[in-house]
């Protein structure tokens, strides 16, 4: 009988750590899709201090015939930001050839001007946090397509603002590469 009484109350127990952890874990699977706009502001603010660094006169520099000059990676980075929401979140159609090379024009043509980079820079950061923040959580869980690519993937819309921050990241350490080139200490790496 003793052993019986033993068995019951080791089950009760396991049976009420099972409810126990069942109910932990319904709380815990509540996921926050709300992006980090901290980390977007944080972002917003190295990119900003290293068009800060380069010299107006230095903003035209190119480090090889093969690449953008310091500028229009500036400017790249705020217009490539607006087209990726415009095209991931704001779900707008692919723009045409015409439309990508008035898109080249214009960064060449701003990326001579480190005040029109500084300005469009600020502006596009400020879109991409705004819209962050306007977005609910079910926003953010909609979905859309990548059509640049072949495969034609599909991706929560909560990623395109991971896309964006990698896009440039990417561009901004090609400017970091021309601002040390021209003898500038480049700001110090701001992870938070």
């Amino acid at each position: 009988m003793k052993k019986i009484s033993i068995y019951f109350i080791l089950g009760i127990l396991v049976l009420s750590t099972l409810a126990f952890v069942k109910t932990e874990s319904k709380k815990t699977k509540t996921i926050n899709m709300k992006p980090d706009v901290e980390a977007l502001l944080v972002s917003k603010s190295y990119t900003l201090q290293i068009a800060e660094a380069m010299p107006a006169d230095k903003y035209t520099f190119r480090p090889t015939d093969s690449v953008r000059s310091f500028g229009e990676q500036m400017a790249h980075i705020s217009t490539s930001t607006k087209f990726l929401v415009d095209l991931f979140v704001k779900g707008q159609p692919m723009p045409s050839q015409e439309d990508f090379a008035a898109a080249a024009k214009m960064e060449k043509e701003m990326g001579a001007s480190k005040e029109a980079c500084i300005k469009a820079l600020t502006e596009a950061y400020d879109m991409v946090a705004t819209t962050y923040e306007n977005m609910s959580d079910e926003q953010l869980a909609e979905t859309f397509v990548v059509p640049f690519d072949p495969a034609q993937p599909s991706f929560p819309r909560e990623k395109a603002f991971q896309f964006i921050s990698e896009h440039n990241a990417h561009h901004r350490g090609q400017a970091l590469v021309a601002l040390r080139m021209q003898g500038i200490k480049s700001p110090a790496y701001k992870l938070y």
